[in-house]
């Protein structure tokens, strides 16, 4: 009989524990399914009721824990990662951004003043050929005004033909406060006026002192175009020993800039009937018409160009622009009668006076002609006129 109890005893022990199983089971099925965290409640809840009701029913707990958590574990698995372990990575993210968004920026900025640096090349670029009068560079300037005695007794000559013709049987003509008087007869647009300007510049600069000189080129449809110069137009010039009276009659389009006096246009028609372009007249003792200076010489230079290469004796534009400077010197000396002594009485402009023919002055009892600098009077004539292989009209 003792044998019989002690069997019955196991067996209702083993049914217990399936009870127990099936009553653990069935309440984790009870139970609908929530978030992730709502399961892992649960199944912690249910893996204490197991355990509880395992050790009421006096069975064995680590049985009870190890059915338990074979059913409850599955569920509780979870492929994503919880907001908590994102974190880090999304705060990563954000940084990265930010510092290419910086680098846009950086790199935006560097494009608009590219941009704008670009602009402004263009736009001078744009004014440079456009020929539109400007600021001559002032270093330009004083290179071109200061141009040593010791490199205009070097190139003496240069080896140029003088460009000075006599003139005959006319009286003196004197400027607008009295002193001799130097007049240019000129157009923007004229490559030849363009480079005669270059020697008329150095020369002048002798007897007095250019306090503005704008910059321009020659026609860019003519012969030489853009020839880099500067305009008498807009100039402004003083000297205790002459009168510089400049007339720039027409602008780089060939349009009417400047209109001759009644006394200016009665000595062009005297002494330069063609009306050609340049023509310069140095007290009515010396002239000179056309080309004195070879513009080819010049093509394709800019200011800067020109000035460096005048400074440089061995250049074949230095020999020609001050060649010619030193024979306009000479002349404008004979007409102030060497003065002032320190430009005039140099032995290499002396020596340039000898070479210039001396013709007498026509007497009368009338005033010279006074010319006054940029007058209104009359048009030139509206006949066409042949200046230097172009005609004008």
């Amino acid at each position: 009989m003792a044998k019989k109890r002690k069997k019955h005893s196991g067996s209702s022990s083993s049914a217990v524990q399936r009870r127990a199983q099936i009553q653990a089971q069935a309440q984790l099925q009870s139970r609908s399914p929530q978030s992730a965290s709502g399961a892992a409640a649960g199944g912690a809840q249910s893996g204490n009721a197991a355990s509880s009701s395992a050790s009421t029913a006096g069975t064995s707990p680590k049985s009870v824990s190890t059915a338990t958590a074979r059913n409850t574990t599955r569920p509780e698995v979870s492929s994503r990662p919880s907001s908590t372990a994102r974190q880090p990575q999304r705060r990563y993210t954000r940084r990265r951004v930010s510092g290419r968004t910086r680098w846009l920026i950086v790199a935006g900025a560097l494009i608009v003043v590219l941009a704008i640096i670009g602009g402004f090349i263009v736009l001078s670029q744009q004014h440079s050929s456009s020929g539109a009068r400007g600021g001559t560079d002032p270093e330009v300037l004083k290179t071109v005004t200061s141009v040593d005695s010791n490199l205009l007794a070097q190139i003496g000559t240069g080896g140029q033909k003088s460009p000075l013709q006599a003139v005959t049987n006319r009286d003196r003509l004197v400027g607008p406060h009295g002193k001799p008087e130097v007049f240019y007869w000129g157009a923007e647009f004229c490559p030849y006026c363009a480079a005669e300007r270059w020697s008329l510049v150095v020369a002048l600069s002798r007897f007095g002192h250019f306090s503005a000189l704008p910059e321009t080129t020659s026609s860019s449809s003519d012969v030489y175009p853009d020839t880099a110069t500067f305009t008498f137009y807009g100039s402004s010039y003083t000297s205790s020993y002459i009168d510089f009276v400049p007339l720039e009659v027409e602008d780089r389009n060939q349009q009417a800039l400047q209109n001759p006096n009644q006394e200016q246009q009665q000595l062009v028609n005297a002494l330069n009937p063609s009306g050609g372009f340049p023509f310069l007249d140095i007290a009515n003792i010396y002239m000179s018409q056309g080309q004195t200076v070879d513009p080819g010489l010049l093509s394709g230079l800019s200011q800067k160009d020109i000035a460096i290469q005048i400074t440089n004796s061995s250049t074949s534009i230095s020999k020609s622009i001050l060649g010619v400077a030193n024979y306009l010197t000479a002349g404008i000396c004979v007409a102030t009668n060497d003065q002032p002594a320190s430009v005039c009485k140099a032995s290499f402009i002396q020596a340039i006076e000898k070479q210039l023919p001396r013709v007498a002055l026509a007497h009368s009892a009338s005033l010279a002609v006074n010319l006054t600098s940029l007058s209104e009077g009359l048009p030139p004539e509206s006949s066409s006129r042949l200046r230097n292989g172009h005609r004008m009209n």
